[in-house]
């Protein structure tokens, strides 16, 4: 090997590095159809002093003259807990109401605390019967569940570009937030580590 090909070698090994360990955004592929965006998040607890919240954006051009906040559109989302720290899980996704999915051109801020997931102060989706036949205890702080979810949003327009998520988990009230890493969203077409 040359050794101008091989000097072009390590510095494409280093930059796919340098974006691996900064915990940027890898696409895996690179074509751009699909209908539904699904996110699998690694990391959740049913700890109700850790929440985790999620900024959920949806970048696809809404006409704001016939879109309000509260309407209806055709983006749904569900929420399936997929696995848990003792097993069991049924994978069976639950439908988050409509007027809290992000319709185009709008971001929605959902919080999984506890057994469930909030919009705001809204309790919106329980995933009580999930978690509670894993846990020894119905004590969410001293028995806490760890769970790994998938978040799925379609729309007509939908992928992994469209639709974005960033995650922080911690309490607001005291010790901060931190980022969360090393999920990945699958819309068929594309595969991005996040």
């Amino acid at each position: 090997m040359s050794k101008l090909k091989r000097s072009g070698v390590v510095m494409a090994s280093l930059a796919l590095a340098a974006v691996l360990v900064s915990g940027g955004v890898f696409l895996l592929s690179t074509q751009t159809e699909a209908g539904t965006a699904s996110y699998t998040m690694p990391f959740l607890t049913s700890h109700g002093n850790v929440p985790t919240y999620c900024v959920i954006s949806n970048l696809n051009k809404g006409d704001n003259s016939t879109v309000s906040d509260n309407s209806t559109s055709d983006t749904t989302a569900t929420f399936a807990v997929m696995a848990t720290e003792k097993g069991g899980s049924s994978q069976t996704a639950k439908a988050i109401p409509t007027k809290y999915t992000p319709k185009s051109g709008f971001v929605r801020v959902l919080t999984f605390k506890g057994k469930g997931i909030y919009a705001g102060n809204d309790f919106i989706v329980d995933l009580s019967g999930e978690l509670a036949k894993n846990s020894l205890k119905d004590d969410d702080v001293k028995n806490p569940m760890i769970y790994t979810g998938v978040l799925a949003v379609t729309s007509s327009t939908a992928t992994c570009k469209t639709i974005t998520i960033s995650c922080m988990q911690g309490n607001p009230d005291g010790g901060g937030k931190r980022l969360i890493g090393g999920f990945f969203c699958d819309d068929g077409t594309n595969l991005v580590a996040y």
